[in-house]
């Protein structure tokens, strides 16, 4: 068993089950999920990979501790965990599906998304399209940022653009989310597509390559970003995020009200 100190409360990861286990019994989570390759089918760049047992990713929905519950309740927040397992669908990088947040009843944007990785490295694919919710034609990507995490870094994912998590590790990585509980995802058109705009495939240094979805229209050109600490957005690195939330619940208000930290939350995501 090891200790994941940036996941702010006693969990371990067992590495011979690849599941986080609570250390106590004060613990809990609301669900628990395992996808395999096979429910991966039709995301993947390989058409022809047909694999259908290769463990993929595990969710664990609403974790939190029994003394901390009602100060999640009472912010309307959810506290998450995502585990992808180490390793590649022909030859690319596991992933998560990836999806769009619906967008805030009234208002014209979606819903953000705070994401740290507690274990390994992740690559985020963040894209902004011209109609999420076209149900034919291609997809007009207007923007896609890449963002390399390491353990202990922070993203923010801000409205209105899609995303999925790679592990582009040699590792089985961790990460967890904070979100809005009125948040709702959209998933058919990256389904429709085949997955996200770009895939991740392993080098034979053990590195990534990038490849885009030819199902996408481009009229840009993906853009590296590197993760920011943002005291407005509550990211500290090597801070786990859930201690910071538990110090300071208030400052992470604008994941359901985004308008108070747009500027915030888009100045993250300058292009190196």
């Amino acid at each position: 068993m090891n200790e994941l100190k940036m996941f702010g409360m006693p969990i371990q990861f067992c590495e011979e089950s690849q599941k986080l286990v609570p250390a106590n019994d004060t613990i809990h989570y609301e669900d628990y999920s395992r996808k395999y390759s096979k429910g991966m089918f039709g995301l993947l760049a390989d058409a022809a990979y047909k694999v259908e047992d290769n463990p993929y990713y595990d969710f664990y929905k609403a974790i939190v501790e029994d003394n901390t519950k009602e100060i999640f309740q009472s912010t309307d927040l959810r506290y998450d965990s995502t585990v992808i397992i180490e390793g590649t669908a022909g030859g690319e990088y596991k992933k998560t599906a990836g999806h769009f947040h619906m967008p805030i009843p009234g208002q014209s944007i979606s819903y953000p998304e705070l994401y740290q990785v507690i274990k390994g490295t992740a690559l985020f694919v963040m894209q902004k399209v011209d109609d999420y919710r076209k149900e034919d034609g291609s997809m007009q990507v207007q923007d896609v940022i890449l963002t390399k995490v390491e353990a202990g870094e922070s993203v923010v994912i801000p409205p209105d653009y899609g995303h999925c998590t790679i592990n582009i590790g040699a590792e089985t990585m961790v990460f967890i989310n904070l979100v809005s509980c009125h948040s709702t995802n959209y998933y058919d058109s990256v389904k429709r597509h085949a997955g996200m705009c770009c895939y991740a495939f392993r080098t034979p240094d053990g590195g990534f390559r990038i490849e885009k979805n030819p199902r996408y229209e481009f009229v840009c050109e993906p853009r590296l970003t590197a993760p920011t600490d943002s005291a407005v957005c509550g990211l500290e690195k090597n801070v786990p995020v859930y201690r910071s939330f538990l110090k300071d619940p208030q400052k992470y208000n604008y994941l359901n009200d985004p308008a108070t930290a747009a500027d915030a939350m888009f100045s993250l995501l300058k292009t190196l």
